[in-house]
């Protein structure tokens, strides 16, 4: 009875090794099941790091950048459930505050993540057309009473926001440069 103990025992140490050293090779491989990753906002180093992680190939970028921003994002933070959303801030080269956020969120998103710079107070909102696809934007003031206008529209199941401290000239034409990438 005492050496079927000792065998069941073994073969339960040799089960649990074994699951541990597949942990262990998967970690290496920097490749875990969702299931046992940890959901909500993850903050990112790299743009390539939040595609990645993600799984967000179709991540987009704005291509025009007002040259006072600083490339890359002061921060990008990231997450999958309960939907996929990237948001990115930029900063200003020469008073280093945030003036530009960008927000990638599949549609159904009900709590987007907040960004740094939000609108206090909305002066008006009004429909606008940008390369063909229809959006609203907004004029506003951030809480130091500088402009804070946004751009949103929808397209192929995500939800994209612009926020920026700037004219909505520059709004434009940072949204413009993004529909020109995902148009085929």
């Amino acid at each position: 009875m005492r050496g079927n103990n000792l065998t069941s025992l073994r073969k339960y140490l040799l089960f649990g090794l074994m699951i541990i050293a597949v942990a262990v090779m998967l970690n290496l491989l920097n490749w875990v099941p969702t299931v046992f990753q940890k959901e909500g906002v993850k903050k990112y180093k790299t743009i390539e790091d939040a595609k990645g992680e993600l799984k967000m190939s179709d991540l987009l970028l704005p291509s025009y950048f007002p040259q006072y921003l600083i490339w890359p994002p002061s921060e990008i933070f990231g997450r999958r459930r309960p939907a996929k959303m990237v948001l990115m801030h930029f900063i200003n080269y020469d008073r280093k505050d945030t003036v530009l956020s960008v927000m990638q969120a599949e549609t159904a998103d009900p709590h987007p993540i907040k960004s740094r710079i939000e609108p206090v107070k909305t002066r008006k909102r009004e429909g606008i057309l940008i390369k063909g696809i229809r959006g609203e934007l907004s004029l506003g003031l951030c809480a130091g009473g500088e402009p804070c206008n946004s751009v949103t529209w929808e397209s192929d199941g995500y939800t994209f926001t612009i926020i920026a401290k700037d004219s909505v000239e520059e709004l434009r034409k940072i949204a413009e440069s993004m529909i020109s990438q995902w148009q085929p």
